[in-house]
Formats: C-alpha cells, structure tokens, sequence
C-alpha cells in the first residue's frame, strides 16, 4: 500500500507538504504541487476519505437521495449535482429509494417507507457526507421525511415546511404566458387535459391558464376542463371525446408531453390536422414531442440547473451553517414547435 511517505520520498519533500497537495491545502509552488499529483498518479496512490474526514471534520462527499432513479427528471438533476460537485472537488454518494415501483403516483403513501428513507439516511450519515439532496420523483410538499437530520439539507425538484432549502420550476407563471401565447395567435376556445386532480403540478399549471383567460374575458365550458393521469392513452381517449363534438375547440393545452402526444395521435385518427385545425402544446420538453411530426410546442423546466443549484445551496450551507433555509424558483423556457398557429377559422 502506498503511502504519504512513500510519495514525499520519492518527491524530495515532506510528507505534510504532500498532504497539503493532496488535500488542496496549504501554499506549495506549482511545480512542487505538479511533481507531488505525477507521482501518486503512477504509484497508484489512493487517499482514505473517511480517515480524511475523521481528521478534518469534512469528507468532501455530498450524499443525494432520489425518490427514483428512473422518474422522467430525475437523470438530469443528478446530472446537473455532478457537474457543480466536480468544480467545487466534491464527490457524490447516490441512494435510489425506488419508490415509482412502490407507491406509483400514490405520493400520500410516501409514510409506509419511511424506514427505507431512514436508512438511506443513516447509511449516508456513516459515510460522513457534508450535506444530502434529497430528489424528489414528482414536485410536490412532501411530509416531514429527514426530520431530525444534523447535517445541511437541500430538497430538489420538491419541497417541505420549515425543513432546509429547496430548489424547484415554475409551474403557474410559464403556463401564464404560454396561454398568453395562444390567446395572441387568436384562439378563444379551448380544451385542457391536466394530470391527476391530487397533483400539485396540475393544480399550479391549471392557475396559470386561469389567470390569462381571466384577463382575456375568456371563460372555458367546464366540460373542455378534463384530468387525466399523466398518461398518453386517457388523453388520446380525452381528446377524441373533446374533438369529436360539433363544439370542437381550435386549441387543446396538455399539462405534459406524453399526453400532448395522445392529443395528437387522436387528431390523426379524426384526420384533423395540426396546427392547421387544431394547435396543440404540452409540458416537460421529453423525448415524447422532441421525435414526433409535427414538433409539438412545450414547456422545458431547467431540470439540469436545478441540480446545480441545489448543489450550490448545500455548499453554501456547509459553509455558512448559520445560513437561513431559502426556496429557489428557476424559470422554465417555452420551446416552440410547429404545432400551433391561429386557427383557421
């Protein structure tokens, strides 16, 4: 096993100046620094991060929880955590509570599992990490998960009360001017297909609309107002209720990409073009609109950013432990597409 003194020797210098190069500490010339790294490099030299972080008290290892790791948003948050963790010199301990398979959408039953979040946490807690993300599959309040938790906390992509920082998209205002957007090109009729009734998102996304028809004077038929499960086949089954009636509206606005894509396909099946006949938009920028024809206008939350953030509010933290909890709200982007234009009639 190589040690710090093998690699001190070997340099010509003292085995505390190779711990200051190693450890990023101290002031050693460039050269020194240079000739140090080179050597370990070829000895093979591995430093101990849990003795590290028993002598300093800080392990360099920022553990992040992910409710799971197959949710649509979740690849890009993480990737997002990696590429801050990599520039500030800080590595990342990935735990996947795999929770899609075991409650679905049922986010209320998050309870039942809290024993697999405890032990996720104190798993991470054994390895000294300086902080946890923890990454929710869906954005929503979460209850009370990590109580109790000592080290500094950030929630990505969900939030809680009173419970560290948190870091998450908005929902209402870019739904706002999206619809802005449609009342613009000239539409006045309408259909919207929301996810789930129970779902924050949904709720959030519907206000924004709201709140332009409002200004417009426009009021939508309660019956054009459906919710769906977030899933491609009850909003093709929606859609072609909603374009089969002699009412039909010129616009339909989905709360998501997959079910924009059952909107679609449902006016394929009527033979009802798109955007000449009837515009179309949904939500998330997903594989689900970017590989279809015609490129359905979306919403992008800035799922990698979000990452970043929170990863830079928990090195904030580490830093500054006195530092208040703050709720971050990025932006999210309207992507055009060729789906919609004025209607045509």
């Amino acid at each position: 096993m190589v040690t710090l003194r093998d690699i001190a020797k070997e340099a010509g210098v003292t085995a505390a100046t190779v711990s200051y190069v190693l450890n990023g500490s101290g002031k050693v010339s460039e050269a020194t620094r240079e000739r140090v790294l080179k050597i370990a490099k070829e000895k093979g030299y591995r430093s101990n991060v849990l003795a590290r972080s028993l002598r300093n008290n800080k392990s360099n290892l920022i553990g992040v929880i992910v409710e799971d790791v197959q949710a649509k948003m979740t690849p890009k948050i993480i990737d997002g955590i990696n590429a801050a963790a990599e520039e500030k010199g800080y590595q990342i301990l990935l735990s996947n509570l795999r929770l899609m398979s075991k409650i679905d959408a049922q986010f209320s039953h998050i309870s039942a599992y809290q024993e697999d979040i405890d032990h996720a946490v104190h798993t991470l807690a054994g390895m000294q990490v300086d902080g946890i993300i923890y990454v929710g599959m869906h954005d929503r309040c979460i209850p009370h998960v990590l109580g109790g938790i000592e080290c500094p906390l950030v929630y990505c992509y969900c939030y809680t009360q009173g419970e560290g920082s948190s870091v998450g998209y908005d929902n209402t205002d870019v739904m706002y001017r999206l619809t802005r957007m449609f009342l613009e090109q000239g539409h006045r009729s309408f259909g919207i297909i929301a996810g789930r009734s129970d779902s924050e998102p949904s709720m959030k996304r519907l206000r924004g609309i709201q709140k332009a028809m409002d200004e417009a004077g426009i009021r939508i038929d309660e019956k054009m107002i459906r919710f769906g499960d977030w899933q491609y086949e009850k909003a093709r089954e929606i859609a072609v209720e909603m374009l089969s009636g002699k009412d039909r509206p010129t616009a339909i606005i989905a709360l998501n990409d997959e079910m924009a894509v059952g909107v679609r396909d449902a006016a394929m099946e009527l033979q009802i073009r798109i955007p000449e006949d009837l515009s179309v938009s949904g939500f998330d920028f997903s594989d689900a609109v970017q590989f279809v024809t015609p490129h359905i206008t979306t919403v992008q939350p800035q799922l990698s950013r979000m990452g970043q953030r929170a990863m830079e509010l928990i090195l904030n933290k580490i830093e500054n432990a006195e530092q208040e909890n703050i709720t971050v709200v990025l932006p999210s982007k309207i992507i055009d597409g060729d789906s919609v234009s004025g209607p045509s009639v």
